[in-house]
């Protein structure tokens, strides 16, 4: 019975895998399919199957996602476009640092494509100039490539719930062991480094992109384009919002105080929204329960069905055998890193990360490891998507409206996708050696 289930989980998970590369269907409809399989077959309870819903991260996810929602109504954003057109006479490296800033700001307020709808309406602004080098379409590939550098590191807006969301993919295999999973700030640990490194890449290899004409109707950005031109709340409710996110981002600094109690806050200010009138009921259950949410609930589940049917510890003796006999701790995060990087050229990042944390995790599990290193390395390298349109949502944007050869823009993204790997690997090997 139990290589039945073994058997089963290993079919199943087969079928997520396929599923999310095909990106046929939803995310969330997958992981919930899988759940449902495994509970009609009998790997898993009932319970147990629906125990995602329950779980603190899923939770904590919906929430911040929500509160996120609201920071991008507020006019937070309109000011600092404010800021961006004040910068439309700047020129040189002064121009090229305020370019990186703004991105980098908006990358941690708002999504991928909403960040460089907005950056490309600043960049149309600017006047090609032969002298400095600068032109629409570089400063273009320079927004999307900072968003790449920047996404996630800070825990702000989705950026706090990206550690939990990893975690979610990999706590059933540790037995929730809070010592082995991220904290809220670990990526902004291991991430810093590499990215202040990529930042001064940028700065001075800029030129490496070829300068093109920017091809605006190449892509719809529809209502992205419109995102933090208009403030749709009133300044009582902007103030609301603020202290809310606020008090949600002290509740995380003061999370070893508060206990449980931090998965709270989070809801509470939510509640404070509804009875503001910050936001309505439908629109709050509409954010907490999007395909998201129905995704980290089915693969926490999953991860318990890969421990509890020993698919997990199969995976991980079966990928450190492919390695060889006893590799090294930094063997393990090289390989994962580069196949997550290249992953994540052709294919989503969420898909990227989704596949290969449960592997990391049970390669690093079976090793005697520490599976931190290896699971944030596989999240912060699917982010590194910048060497072909497929990547993500901004290198989407990117060579359609640039206009861009991704053979040609191997000079600029080649050098920096390795000097980003690299800086990768060794500062998640500096916070959580893979061998304790």
């Amino acid at each position: 019975m139990e290589n039945m289930n073994l058997v089963i989980t290993l079919l199943v998970m087969v079928f997520m895998i396929v599923s999310f590369v095909l990106q046929k269907w939803s995310y969330g409809l997958t992981a919930m399919t899988c759940i449902v399989v495994l509970a009609l077959t009998g790997v898993i309870d009932v319970a147990t199957a629906f125990s995602g819903f329950a779980n603190t991260t899923t939770i904590l996810i919906a929430t911040m996602m929500v509160i996120a929602g609201q920071l991008g109504r507020t006019s937070l954003i309109m000011r600092i476009r404010g800021l961006m057109v004040k910068a439309q006479g700047k020129g040189g490296i002064l121009l090229i640092l305020l370019i990186c800033a703004f991105t980098t700001l908006l990358t941690q307020l708002m999504g991928m494509t909403a960040v460089m709808a907005i950056m490309l309406l600043f960049v149309q602004t600017l006047n090609d100039d032969d002298k400095s080098g600068i032109s629409q379409s570089r400063m273009l590939f320079l927004c999307a490539t900072m968003i790449c550098t920047w996404f996630g590191r800070f825990p702000i807006g989705m950026g706090a719930a990206l550690p939990l969301t990893t975690n979610a993919y990999f706590a059933g295999l540790v037995d929730n062991d809070p010592n082995l999973m991220l904290g809220v700030f670990d990526f902004l640990k291991v991430g810093l480094l590499p990215s202040i490194i990529g930042t001064i890449y940028c700065l001075f290899a800029w030129r490496l992109t070829p300068k093109q004409e920017l091809r605006v109707d190449a892509v719809d950005l529809g209502a992205a384009a419109k995102q933090g031109s208009t403030s749709s709340m009133s300044k009582t409710h902007e103030i609301i919002v603020y202290l809310g996110f606020l008090a949600t981002l002290v509740s995380f600094f003061l999370s070893g105080q508060l206990g449980n109690y931090v998965y709270l806050v989070p809801a509470v200010v939510i509640i404070v929204f509804i009875f503001s009138g910050v936001m309505t009921n439908r629109e709050a259950i509409a954010g907490l329960t999007g395909d998201m949410v129905w995704m980290v609930a089915g693969v926490l589940v999953f991860s318990t069905a890969l421990s509890q049917s020993g698919a997990g510890e199969y995976i991980g003796n079966l990928v450190l055998s492919l390695l060889g006999e006893n590799p090294s701790g930094l063997t393990v995060t090289i390989v994962f890193t580069v196949v997550a990087t290249v992953m994540t050229t052709f294919m989503s990042n969420n898909g990227t990360v989704a596949i290969l944390t449960p592997i990391a995790a049970s390669t690093a599990v079976a090793g005697g490891m520490d599976p931190r290193a290896v699971v944030s390395l596989v999240s912060m390298a699917s982010c590194l998507a910048i060497s072909f349109p497929t990547g993500c949502a901004a290198a989407t944007i990117a060579y359609a409206v640039g206009g861009f050869n991704p053979i040609k823009m191997l000079k600029f993204t080649f050098p920096y996708v390795i000097l980003m790997m690299v800086s990768l690997i060794i500062s998640a090997n500096i916070f959580f050696p893979v061998y304790g």
